[in-house]
């Protein structure tokens, strides 16, 4: 119950249909899931430890607001470690695994050339992970779940969409041939070349997306 409770909530923020800012009823979510309190709060505790949601004592859960700042920081954190992901997984990839690669690549080609931001999205998503999950290490495999769920959110996969869209293919078409030439190296620079200039965030930007530093609803 805790996993389906928590699962949907975070597709509801990742959809956009809980918007940044907005108060969680837990009497709400007691009624859809026709629980107790206790799995409804469990999951907003993990959802808090993903940074998707605030808790403020005595007065409830929030989605949680990301700001321009928040971003930035995120992604120089999460280029490092998706990269450190990419180098270790390097012994692990099997040609199967570099074959699913390309595969999904051509599929975000196309789904680029349709402008479909939802499907991109997801496999956009896959790519990243074929690769993350190869490395082998738990810890930073989950480290990077929870940082990667930040950009689940329509405001920055709709930037991300559009203001890269032209560079999405090449930049991981890259991150395939630096892997299947096991340059350690060349990998690290492909992966972090991908996310820091993917998002390269202009402020100006986000501000009109009201990514502005305000705080949840008190």
């Amino acid at each position: 119950m805790v996993e389906d409770v928590t699962n949907y909530l975070r597709n509801e923020i990742g959809n956009g249909i809980l918007t940044q800012g907005e108060k969680l009823s837990e009497i709400s979510l007691q009624k859809k899931f026709g629980t107790s309190r206790s799995p409804i709060r469990e999951a907003l505790r993990i959802l808090e430890r993903e940074g998707l949601v605030v808790i403020h004592p005595r007065k409830g859960a929030y989605v949680s607001n990301i700001t321009f700042e928040d971003l930035n920081n995120i992604t120089i954190v999460r280029a490092n470690l998706e990269s450190l992901a990419a180098q270790l997984a390097i012994p692990n990839l099997t040609l199967e695994n570099l074959e699913n690669m390309e595969t999904l690549l051509n599929k975000m080609q196309e789904e680029t050339q349709k402008l479909s931001v939802i499907e991109f999205t997801s496999t956009h998503n896959k790519f990243h992970e074929s690769f993350i999950f190869a490395c082998g290490n738990r810890i930073l495999i989950d480290i990077l779940s929870k940082l990667r769920r930040q950009f689940f959110r329509p405001e920055v996969t709709s930037h991300y969409f559009m203001n890269n869209i032209d560079n999405a293919y090449n930049s991981h078409l890259k991150i395939i041939k630096a892997l299947k030439n096991r340059n350690p190296l060349e990998v690290e620079n492909a992966v972090k070349n991908d996310i820091i200039t993917a998002f390269s965030y202009d402020k100006g930007f986000w501000e009109k997306s009201n990514l502005t530093g305000r705080e949840e609803e008190t």
